[in-house]
């Protein structure tokens, strides 16, 4: 029985290291989603900076698809925020 323990021990460090490495991952993925999060809204606000009038049909199209895609992003992050929470608590 006593050489089992070690190997109790490997697994129990391996299941953290697997665990740990997982949690990475999601930071890693959540950092990436905020930087072009924060990319699309800084083109954004320069496009609503602009008088309404002035706005070409390309620059209100541009806008739109703006709108969209940090909604997208928005929506992907909190997706991930919840799996980081459904995997933290089991």
């Amino acid at each position: 029985f006593p050489e089992l323990i070690p190997l109790f021990k490997i697994e129990r460090i391996r299941e953290v290291l697997v665990r740990r490495e997982s949690e990475l991952r999601y930071m890693m993925d959540d950092i990436q989603l905020c930087k072009e999060i924060s990319r699309l809204k800084k083109e954004l606000q320069k496009l609503i900076a602009l008088p309404e009038k002035e706005k070409s049909n390309e620059e209100k199209q541009r806008e739109e698809e703006l709108v969209q895609q940090i909604h997208k992003l928005v929506e992907t992050r909190d997706f991930l925020v919840d799996d980081v929470e459904f995997e933290r608590l089991r």
